[in-house]
């Protein structure tokens, strides 16, 4: 070999095929579920897309906060009309909501929140919303077209 000659070294790496939080082998990573009634996701879930489909309010339950968990939420082609959808932390990270939300337009704050609200008439298919978890807090953002399509609360 030359003064400039290098040797070329070949590297192999390892595959992620499975993700670990807290023990909990996560399997889903980017599936897509719908979802029509009352719904509690685990950690095993993280990583999914869920459509809200479905013109009746009901409640999702986020799993006990953990680093690196995360779900998008969308509206589906079957928009709430009754009453509003809502996302929820574990009650052991009540009020741990974090983050904002594009709502028409404008910046719609969230600190220590307890409750991320998709309104009836106005969360509109293909609005969504995504939480991720540091391990203490849930961090929400998102895009809604219509004014007051998705608030926080408490």
């Amino acid at each position: 070999m030359g003064a400039n000659a290098t040797n070329a070294e070949i590297v192999t790496l390892d595959v992620i095929d499975t993700l670990k939080i807290d023990g909990e082998i996560v399997t889903s990573l980017d599936t897509v579920e719908i979802v029509t009634t009352t719904n509690t996701l685990t950690a095993a879930e993280s990583g999914k897309t869920i459509i809200l489909n479905s013109a009746t309010a009901f409640v999702t339950t986020l799993p006990a906060a953990a680093a690196g968990l995360r779900f998008k939420f969308y509206c589906g082609a079957t928009e709430v009309t009754g009453g509003n959808h809502t996302i929820v932390p574990n009650s052991a990270d009540d009020d741990e909501v974090h983050g904002q939300c594009i709502v028409a337009g404008a910046l719609v704050a969230a600190a220590d929140e307890g409750s991320i609200n998709l309104i009836a008439d106005k969360f509109i298919q293909g609005d969504w919303v995504e939480v991720f978890s540091d391990g203490t807090s849930w961090y929400v953002s998102g895009q809604v077209v219509t004014t007051a399509g998705c608030t926080f609360t408490t």
